[in-house]
């Protein structure tokens, strides 16, 4: 193989390869290699979808790039990726930078990225070690990435602590003035919390538990980040928290702008594993956030090192067609700007202009407040002011957990009234009138504001069928908002069920028209196959049947029977059928009852002991609730199978009196306690008569 060697126009240099790849996807990957030489770029979303395989969305997606899309990489500055895999993002690196410096153990996704980036003459590849390479590179780079790549350090290096070690080579590289760029997982992401396996060994729980488990990555939590981070000479730093994760970010939070009560409930992120559903991570999300924890639970860390962005917070609209992806910035000023993401989305953010315009005339003096937008510097984005407040989604949440249904009639009857303004007649309507579009302006002692209306659409809307999209879009969101009784809500303003299938239906149409006809990432997630189990509904049938499993005997001193003097024999199942009972019964006992189980069942008495003494199975001995099949052998159709034994003729027969002594009966508390006991006092021995029971039970079906 030469040292130097080019495909297309990018060149890659083998000078330190060692001759075989240390990492592969397997055959897969020269899959791919053939499809990026054979197939143009534009077909790539139709092969993913028909795919439906991890290893084709994570490497051939666009929508991994978002993680770089923001970073403020100029013409004029050069670039080192660590860790370029198949370039899913050394393309958008060479579109931005005048040079780009790649480096990569594998020379099959070195050649992948070739291929696909082939046109690009400033992408120049080094396959081999970076431990090998990094003595003969410059020390210029404006910018050093590790995109997924800083928990693999450790094979890399072979220092004592490597992670240290690759940031202190990485800035021994960099510009006085450069920037580290790190998107990595949480080892203590709540993703992981909930049930989904460690990314990189597959297992359940392993980073949770400290990577007990053998393999070479290591993710960390933030406090351990920090750490490395100034071991390794770095004190100027930032955390930014990508979201969902950092693969396929839809959203970036910083510690200027961190998330709200009910923005994270995009958690379903198993694309190549299955996984369990310990909890609803939405619900946990609102309850870490409500008490400032996200940070130390988000998914995945994005740290940016040297002087920090002016950006406090992201959102991309790019799972879409061509002509309407959007990016959505907050910088520091609290200016909130649309971008179009590629030119074919400038005319659909420009129409945000006139939209303004159309929405201050349409609901003047309704008492809705339009946050109206102007023209950015650049001539492509537009800017609307920063609105602080709550959104009428969380509201509403906030007045169900709580159960004030005063204030979320008065608030939904406000909704409705905008919906009636708004509707009717041939004439821009907008679409985006929903609940998470609404804020209550904190400003304003509540005013709504309507702070997003991307969507306006030429033609009719009727109030109906504007409320019936908010609803539909409030409860899609959550199912947890199921609870929101919806049905009396449309009898209130007179929505059909046919009126509800019919939003349905213009929605999924609304939807598809967005999509562009492509499938989303969640519908990509959904066809990949990997599901996501809820143990608690695996393991209710078993909880139920031990649950069902429960021993109760009952003391009747005259009194008749009661909770009050009973016991719960917990271990007298030794296994799925067998009961073994051995206790001491008080001397003033004149009857007892033996619940055997809380279910329906098949009881057969194996022995009977009193005092030692083996008793006989006969009627005058056992009656019960249920069927007599045989001699201590009962057919019990009720949940409260119970049966009655007759101690006087198991005294008689037995020839084992014991004198009526007051027994030590059990602890129930003093006389005015109302706690039901659980454990069974009956002293010494001496103090009763012994009973030992073996059953045989066998729970009928339901």
């Amino acid at each position: 193989m030469e040292k130097i060697t080019k495909i297309g126009r990018v060149k890659l240099d083998y000078g330190h390869y060692g001759g075989s790849d240390l990492y592969s996807d397997g055959r897969i990957e020269q899959d791919i290699l053939e499809l990026v030489k054979n197939e143009p770029p534009d077909t790539w979303p139709v092969i993913i979808e028909e795919k439906a395989d991890w290893a084709y969305l994570y490497h051939l997606s666009p929508l991994r790039q978002n993680i770089i899309e923001w970073l403020p990489i100029k013409q004029a500055d050069k670039v080192l990726e660590i860790g370029s895999g198949c370039g899913a993002l050394t393309g958008m690196l060479a579109e931005r930078a005048g040079e780009v410096v790649c480096v990569d153990l594998s020379a099959k996704r070195s050649h992948i990225n070739a291929h696909r980036n082939a046109e690009y003459e400033n992408i120049t590849i080094h396959v081999g070690n970076f431990a090998d390479i990094w003595p003969d590179l410059p020390a210029d780079f404006d910018f050093i990435l590790f995109i997924g790549v800083f928990e693999y350090s450790g094979l890399y290096l072979a220092d004592k602590d490597p992670y240290v070690g690759m940031l202190r080579i990485a800035r021994s590289r960099l510009k006085a003035d450069g920037h580290l760029a790190i998107a990595i997982e949480n080892r203590l992401g709540l993703k992981y919390w909930a049930g989904a396996a460690e990314d990189h060994l597959g297992t359940f729980f392993s980073g949770l538990e400290g990577y007990a488990d053998a393999g070479h990555a290591r993710t960390f939590s933030q406090g351990q980040l920090s750490q490395i981070l100034v071991k390794a000479g770095i004190s100027d730093y930032h955390f930014y928290y990508p979201y969902p994760d950092y693969k396929f970010m839809t959203t970036l939070f910083s510690d200027d702008r961190l998330p709200q009560k009910g923005e994270l409930y995009d958690n379903a992120r198993n694309f190549d594993r299955h996984r369990m559903e310990l909890f609803n991570e939405k619900k946990v999300f609102d309850s870490l956030i409500a008490d400032g924890l996200f940070p130390l639970f988000a998914n995945s860390f994005f740290i940016y090192t040297g002087a920090d962005t002016d950006i406090t917070y992201l959102r991309y609209s790019n799972d879409r067609a061509p002509a309407y992806r959007v990016r959505t910035k907050i910088s520091k000023d609290f200016s909130v700007e649309k971008t179009p993401l590629g030119s074919a989305a400038e005319a659909h953010v420009q129409r945000m202009l006139e939209t303004s315009q159309v929405l201050l005339n349409d609901f003047d003096d309704s008492g809705l407040a339009i946050c109206t937008c102007r023209s950015a510097p650049d001539g492509r984005s537009v800017r609307f002011r920063h609105v602080r407040g709550i959104s009428l989604a969380e509201y509403l949440d906030e007045c169900s957990a709580t159960g004030d249904r005063e204030r979320l009639d008065a608030a939904l009857e406000k909704f409705y009234a905008l919906c009636v303004c708004q509707s009717g007649g041939q004439r821009l309507i907008n679409r985006d009138l929903i609940f998470s579009n609404i804020l209550l302006d904190a400003d304003a002692g509540g005013r709504f504001t309507l702070i997003d209306y991307e969507w306006m659409l030429e033609g009719e809307q009727t109030a109906t069928q504007a409320i019936c999209r908010a609803l539909h879009c409030y409860l899609a969101e959550d199912a947890g908002r199921q609870s929101l009784d919806a049905g009396h809500l449309y009898e209130k303003w007179g929505i059909s069920a046919a009126d509800v299938a019919a939003c349905a239906e213009r929605e999924r149409h609304f939807q598809e028209k967005v999509a562009g006809g492509r499938m989303s990432v969640a519908q990509i997630r959904e066809a990949c196959g990997m599901i996501a189990v809820d143990p608690k509904r695996l393991l209710a049938p078993y909880i139920a049947r031990a649950a069902a499993r429960h021993v109760q005997l009952f003391f009747d001193n005259g009194t008749g029977f009661s909770e009050e003097g009973s016991i719960h024999l917990l271990e007298a199942y030794q296994n799925e059928n067998d009961v073994e009972i051995d206790v001491t019964v008080p001397a003033n006992v004149k009857r007892l009852r033996l619940d055997p189980a809380d279910a329906a069942c098949a009881v057969k008495i194996e022995s009977v002991a009193w005092n030692g003494v083996d008793m006989p199975l006969g009627r005058k001995s056992v009656r019960a609730n249920g069927k007599r099949i045989a001699e201590g052998y009962y057919i019990f159709l009720t949940d409260d199978p119970n049966l009655h034994i007759n101690i006087g003729c198991f005294a008689k027969r037995s020839g084992a009196f014991v004198p009526a002594v007051t027994p030590q009966v059990f602890n129930a508390g003093p006389p005015e306690s109302t706690v039901t006991p659980q454990v069974f006092n009956a002293g010494s021995p001496d103090a009763g008569n012994h009973l030992e029971m073996r059953l045989n039970v066998v729970m009928l079906p339901r």
